[in-house]
């Protein structure tokens, strides 16, 4: 059994490095390995967390663009409804206006209304 050990100096200080270098390696060797796996977990959580995170602020964006088109929406009826409103009492106007005259005489004539359609910019102005 004598063989096996070392028996000099010098011999057991030799062994007693190479166990130390071999310890130190396999520690580093596991521990990298180690490090590795934990790595892989910490990229997989932040990667769920990021795509998380996209995916709400898109759900966001989302709810305000439709809240936006429907108060376009809501402000456009009611812009044409103002308009449709202002153009019946501006007709309305022009026949007062019309009836109001004593010579029979209408002040307003169809190239007068055609012209005021046009300015409105409406794309068929007949009468």
């Amino acid at each position: 059994m004598s063989f096996l050990l070392p028996t000099s100096l010098t011999g057991r200080v030799c062994a007693l490095i190479i166990c130390v270098l071999l310890s130190v390696g396999g520690f580093r060797l596991w521990l990298s390995f180690h490090d590795a796996a934990l790595l892989e977990g910490y990229v997989l959580l932040s990667e769920k967390t990021a795509a998380e995170a996209k995916a709400a602020e898109m759900e966001r964006q989302r709810n305000a663009a439709a809240l936006a088109l429907e108060e376009n929406r809501k402000r456009a009826l009611a812009d044409a409804l103002i308009q449709q409103q202002a153009e019946a009492k501006q007709e309305q106007a022009i026949k007062d206006d019309n009836q109001n005259m004593d010579d029979g005489d209408y002040r307003w004539s169809d190239d007068d209304r055609r012209w005021l359609c046009e300015q409105r910019g409406e794309a068929y102005c007949r009468r």
